[in-house]
């Protein structure tokens, strides 16, 4: 809108100068033809660095290629909410950093040759990423030959030829700024002057006692401050009032919450499914997972003190196929039936084989390997050599002693429902198991529980009517005025969002209220919103208030920079009073008495001192005490950051002097600052514009 606006504004100069009506003409055919006029160009671009254009398709072609690499990592074929926001963000962060870099690079001719990316990839200084991609877990030798292999092969393999395109990509921008920052730190020189100098600050190690009025002993009514002062000290400090684009909202939630009515009729359908629980005829699995909210069934053999405590009571004193319930837990109805009682171990060792099920001939491979155990052969060995779980395999297939339910369900009802010594073969969604049971813990009386679960949600009748409850309240509020007259007449709950940014996604505690924000940031001062659903939740807004990137406007800074003038004036009047005070005597305790203070002490200060006992982080303070002031002397009012000072100096201890120790350290600290301020650095220098809340 803002370039529509601009090229309007123009069009008198433009219909005098180049007889504008034929030259729009050609605009608007070319606008409607080619899509590709300034327009279309204005709303396509996600934002400029430098001045320079990122196009919606440049950075959504990144996205993409971030988004896959994130999914290869993690092991995924989606991405949940919060992670597709980050990969958003990192995306962007990224693609200024390289904008920004690639210019410096080709300033100082910097490249990476084909050499040194071979080098990178199979040579001395393999790259941490690619050696750990192609070590073997095994023996930890990392595998050149395998590098060259999947290298030669990437065509083959989609996944595989992306890994390696997005690989190299990234490893080339990162050997280019290891360059970079090396050439910089080369730079940061420290020269033995200065290292004399912060050597010799530091020399000096002082105690002395001292002597606060605190600022906040003057009261604010008996001070004076002018416009005239606030809109001088603005005009000085503007610097301080820098400012990005925000908006403030203040908002009503209409909350859908399950009533007394849902929840008796939850409980009533819960009850009906007595009759399905209690057939014995009936599947189990089935009725369980066709009507329970709390997921598939999976027989599961329970100690009682492993049982519910509110379910220990029914099972401690029921007999097989007795139902309780329904009971109500939290907001669940539970109805629950005792399948069995079993005598089982209540822990098992066992060691085992895994042949995974993409071996070929996986199932075969599992017979021959349970056909050799059987016969006597070496079960650790045979583990060791051929099972492909890595984490026991070192240790011959040994999974040590474990309770039950903690391995999947074929493996776990092999090992506990097996005997000492037995191997046998199961199959898992892992593969084929080779099992043998080494020993079975103390047996103890387990029980089956079958548990119907209903959690009490909101009906559409409900729902209805907190929608309706909204709308009405909505309907009737179309302006601030109005709104905030109906939030106080109806005692509901204001809530704000305050400083809000264009790229934000959470204001509160909302449940994903993105479009709340992409509206707030299209809206004018005073709107009031649509109705947004989010979660269990009607939410309706008013746009409070919007500042626009740059310098805060005055006035809305104005009690911070009173509080700074306020500052200011208590110190030059405090430092007068001391002054006063001070006449006629150079003893601290004297001066302490007559200004209704404590002589307070500091030991072993020196200039690189962070804060001081009883006084807190006073830079001034310590100046003074460890570079003005001889043995003895009383110091004039010294100003601070939280009172007015003086002070006595009552012992100096001279440090040894090492300058090379400075110098050294003052080069490592340099060269740090390298690694973490560069590039922001650089970022500082120039306008950094992010549209990307038009689209995302």
């Amino acid at each position: 809108m803002a370039t529509l606006e601009k090229i309007r504004n123009k069009g008198g100069v433009l219909v005098i100068i180049f007889v504008g009506l034929a030259l729009f003409a050609f605009l608007l055919t070319d606008f409607l033809s080619s899509g590709k006029t300034l327009f279309h160009k204005a709303n396509s671009d996600v934002g400029e660095i430098d001045g320079t254009s990122i196009t919606i398709e440049d950075y959504q072609k990144e996205l993409s290629e971030w988004e896959e690499w994130t999914k290869m990592q993690y092991g995924k074929t989606s991405l949940d909410e919060n992670t597709t926001f980050r990969v958003q963000d990192q995306t962007w962060d990224q693609i200024v950093r390289e904008r920004l870099l690639t210019e410096q690079y080709n300033l100082l001719g910097l490249d990476v040759t084909d050499d040194e990316m071979l080098d990178m990839l199979t040579g001395k200084e393999v790259h941490q990423g690619i050696r750990q991609m192609f070590t073997d877990p095994k023996t930890g030798v990392f595998n050149k030959q395998a590098v060259i292999e999947s290298y030669r092969n990437r065509q083959q393999n989609p996944q595989a030829n992306f890994y390696w395109y997005f690989s190299l990509k990234q490893i080339k921008q990162e050997r280019l700024y290891n360059k970079y920052t090396a050439l910089l730190k080369k730079g940061m020189y420290v020269t033995g002057q200065h290292a004399k100098f912060e050597a010799a600050a530091k020399q000096k190690q002082v105690s002395f006692d001292y002597i606060v009025k605190r600022l906040s002993s003057v009261s604010d009514s008996s001070l004076t401050i002018t416009n005239d002062e606030i809109k001088s000290y603005y005009k000085n400090h503007m610097g301080d009032f820098k400012q990005v684009e925000t908006r403030d909202i203040e908002y009503v939630t209409f909350e859908v919450v399950p009533t007394e009515e849902d929840n008796q009729l939850t409980k009533a359908s819960i009850e009906k499914l007595r009759e399905r629980l209690a057939d014995s005829s009936a599947n189990i699995s089935q009725v369980i997972n066709m009507n329970s909210d709390n997921g598939p069934y999976a027989e599961k053999n329970l100690t009682l003190n492993e049982i519910p405590l509110n379910l220990k009571g029914f099972v401690a004193s029921a007999s097989v196929g007795d139902i309780y319930g329904p009971i109500e837990d939290g907001d669940t109805y539970k109805l629950a039936k005792l399948v069995a009682v079993r005598q089982l171990p209540d822990s098992v060792k066992a060691r085992h084989i895994l042949v995974r099920a993409e071996t070929p001939n996986a199932a075969k491979v599992a017979d021959s390997l349970l056909s050799l155990a059987k016969r006597g052969a070496d079960f650790a060995e045979l583990a060791r050599t051929n099972s492909q779980d890595q984490g026991s395999a070192i240790n011959g297939g040994d999974l040590g002693w474990f309770k039950e339910g903690l391995m999947v369900k074929p493996f776990n009802d092999a090992c506990f429902k097996g005997s000492k010594g037995e191997i046998v073969k199961v199959e898992s969604q892992f593969g084929f198991h080779i099992i043998n049971i080494q020993d079975i813990g103390k047996t103890a009386e387990k029980y089956e529980l079958a548990v119907i679960e209903k959690k009490v949600t909101y009906s559409q009748k409900t729902y209805n009517q907190i929608y309706s409850s909204a709308t009405k309240f909505a309907s009737n509020n179309g302006t601030r005025e109005n709104f905030e007259k109906s939030v106080k007449a109806e005692n509901l709950t204001p809530r704000f969002g305050r400083d809000i940014k264009a790229n934000d996604r959470t204001i509160g505690s909302l449940d994903s209220p993105r479009e709340l924000v992409k509206w707030a940031f299209s809206s004018n001062l005073n709107d009031v919103s649509p109705i947004f659903e989010f979660g269990n939740q009607f939410v309706f807004a008013v746009l409070t208030s919007e500042k626009e990137a740059g310098h805060a406007n005055i006035d809305d800074v104005k009690s911070q920079i009173r509080s700074e003038l306020a500052n200011e004036k208590k110190a030059e009047k405090l430092v007068a009073e001391m002054k006063t005070s001070m006449t006629g005597t150079q003893d601290l305790t004297t001066l302490a008495q007559k200004t209704g203070t404590s002589v307070q002490s500091a030991a072993d200060i020196t200039f690189g001192s962070f804060q001081v006992p009883g006084a807190g982080v006073e830079p001034a303070l310590v100046a003074w005490a460890t570079q003005s002031l001889n043995n003895g002397s009383l110091s004039g009012p010294v100003a601070g950051i939280n009172g007015v000072y003086v002070i006595k100096v009552n012992g100096i201890k001279d440090l040894p002097l090492n300058t090379e120790l400075e110098k050294t350290q003052l080069t490592q600290s340099g060269t740090y600052k390298v690694d973490y301020k560069a590039f922001e650095a650089l970022k500082a220098n120039v306008e950094v514009v992010d549209k990307r809340s038009k689209f995302y």
